[in-house]
């Protein structure tokens, strides 16, 4: 529910004036006024290296927000959950494949089929235009930020939590460079503005990543990654509640499609059969 609403909340600081620069401050902000009591709990111990706070900012911090929030200035939000959630799947299953030497299974290949008709079916609900390239290649970039994140995280053997130290860390000076350059912040529409920190950086940036780390070990890694990929179809729904936005059926069937696309990818059940299979044989 919360990342489903994730691009609906930014959409809604766009609107009132914001920009893909203040919104990433408020995100910032929001994971820095949650990780900081972390930190004087627990000590430096939980912080990871310097060299590790450098790439998992650049995959999951700033950058990662200025992409993710700057395609929805240029592409309908129904974009961003078939591309930077969808596509996030199987772009780390080539990157695997390229530095962990993970093989890329028959399921990925299905899922990308999936994903392709499922973007169509997005790219036919809207009249065409040209400017929404800009936004999906956007949201494809910040998918890869994403994927390497996590990728990242697995190299390194690092917790959910000291990625978001991580990340949190890393993107402070941003946060100086930001009320120190910038005449109008995000604090000139104080509500707004409150909005944004509290739903992007503490709700999103800390509660959503511990939320979901203790779902992983409660239900397992497969079962927990299958809430994640419903996220997608949210997208459109959460847009009617929070924005008023119409609910546009094409939107939502290629929405669904990127949902069977993400479980494909994640859950491999074609090579599950194929297993056991070869193993009854």
């Amino acid at each position: 529910m919360i990342w489903g609403a994730h691009s609906s909340v930014s959409v809604s600081g766009l609107r009132a004036g914001f920009d893909s620069f203040d919104i990433a401050a408020a995100r910032v902000l929001g994971a820095a006024l949650g990780i900081i009591p972390i930190l004087l709990a627990r000590g430096i111990s939980v912080v990871p290296t310097i060299q590790q706070i450098i790439w998992l900012t650049l995959g999951a911090g700033v950058p990662f927000g200025l992409l993710n929030v700057a395609g929805l200035q240029f592409a309908p939000i129904s974009h961003t959950g078939a591309i930077s959630l969808g596509c996030v799947p199987l772009i780390t299953a080539f990157i695997a494949n390229r530095f962990f030497g993970d093989r890329i299974s028959l399921s990925h290949f299905i899922a990308l089929g999936i994903l392709l008709a499922a973007l169509v079916v997005i790219w036919s609900a809207h009249p065409f235009e040209w400017i929404h390239l800009l936004g999906d290649l956007c949201f494809f970039g910040s998918a890869c930020l994403w994927a390497s994140y996590g990728l990242n995280l697995r190299r390194w053997n690092l917790k959910s939590m000291q990625g978001v130290i991580a990340i949190t860390l890393g993107s402070l000076p941003y946060l100086v460079w930001y009320f120190l350059a910038r005449e109008r912040t995000f604090l000139s529409d104080l509500d707004q503005g409150m909005l944004q920190v509290m739903y992007q950086g503490f709700i999103v940036g800390v509660l959503a990543v511990l939320i979901y780390g203790k779902v992983l070990e409660f239900i397992g890694p497969m079962m927990g990654t299958m809430f994640l990929a419903f996220s997608p179809f949210l997208i459109p729904f959460m847009a009617f509640l929070v924005l008023g936005d119409p609910i546009d059926i094409g939107d939502v069937t290629g929405l669904a499609l990127v949902v069977v696309s993400m479980i494909i990818a994640f859950w491999k059940p074609f090579d599950q059969r194929k297993g056991v299979v070869d193993g009854g044989l």
